[in-house]
């Protein structure tokens, strides 16, 4: 049982009161001797809402959606007589998600890329490896070409 930091007998029942700058949790008999001297303190309760976020890999380095993703997704879901709220019910995501997603709006996450992948058939992720072009051009100027790295001497 917490006992009173005045006068340290054990109380159930403790106040919060601050005296002069000092906090301190005192027993009833205690704050009613204190009088004007003690300021109580009253705890706000805050619901603090935590915004959890969910740490999704958007995009791994070397692949990326096609260019008309939206519209093969809806093409595929309409082949295969499903609403909107049904493939979502699939995916376990919301009909708006489906919606933004076909529209273009969204660009879904690779997670969830590869799962429309799966359960449509249809090809959405592509690698996007560079191609370069081998012509006799010189390319742009890079920080190689103009700086000269020299070792070893002082």
């Amino acid at each position: 049982m917490p006992s009173c930091e005045i006068c340290g007998r054990p109380s159930s029942v403790l106040h919060k009161v601050s005296v002069e700058g000092s906090l301190l949790h005192v027993c009833s008999s205690c704050f009613s001797r204190l009088g004007s001297r003690a300021v109580v303190v009253v705890e706000e309760r805050r619901v603090v809402k935590r915004r959890v976020e969910r740490r999704v890999v958007d995009r791994l380095e070397g692949f990326d959606l096609v260019e008309d993703f939206g519209e093969r997704v809806r093409r595929a879901r309409e082949a295969r007589g499903w609403s909107e709220a049904a493939l979502a019910q699939r995916l376990r995501v919301s009909v708006d998600v489906i919606r933004r997603i076909e529209s273009g709006k969204f660009k879904p996450p690779l997670q969830l890329a590869r799962s429309l992948e799966s359960i449509l058939k249809v090809k959405l992720i592509t690698s996007t490896e560079e191609e370069f072009e081998a012509t006799g051009e010189p390319g742009p100027l890079t920080f190689g070409d103009v700086v000269v790295v020299r070792r070893g001497e002082e």
